[in-house]
């Protein structure tokens, strides 16, 4: 206890008697600077392709959670997670690709191709 105390009063102290080594300004003054951008960074393509591919890959993740949804013993909730998990990649590399300055109709093409394959699903299961 007595040690704890002692450290206490130790710090104190020296909170109060040390000094910055370098001086400290009341106002910062912001310097501006302009950086140079040509409108595009890498790996957009990348990202597009990548939204596609996952776009495909949860089509896939879904009709396997319909099939194990018709088997008898069948365990659908791993498909579901899955084709969950892709349809939100698909969307984020989607918005990444748009993002790296690609042009909206290449960087959208993952995202349409989900939409247009849940609505199809859904036409074929609940109609």
């Amino acid at each position: 206890m007595k040690r704890m105390v002692l450290l206490l009063a130790v710090l104190m102290t020296l909170t109060e008697i040390s000094y910055a080594s370098f001086p400290i300004l009341e106002y910062i003054k912001f310097d501006s600077f302009q950086t140079i951008n040509n409108g595009t960074t890498k790996g957009g393509l990348l990202f597009a392709v990548l939204s596609v591919v996952l776009s495909l890959l949860s089509i896939l993740f879904i009709f396997l959670f319909i099939g194990n949804g018709f088997a008898h013993n069948g365990n659908p909730f791993p498909y579901l997670l899955l084709s969950i998990a892709s349809i939100v990649a698909t969307i984020l590399s989607g918005i990444e690709a748009k993002r790296r300055g690609l042009k909206k109709t290449k960087a959208f093409v993952g995202i349409s191709t989900v939409i247009v394959s849940l609505l199809l699903i859904r036409y074929l299961l609940f109609d």
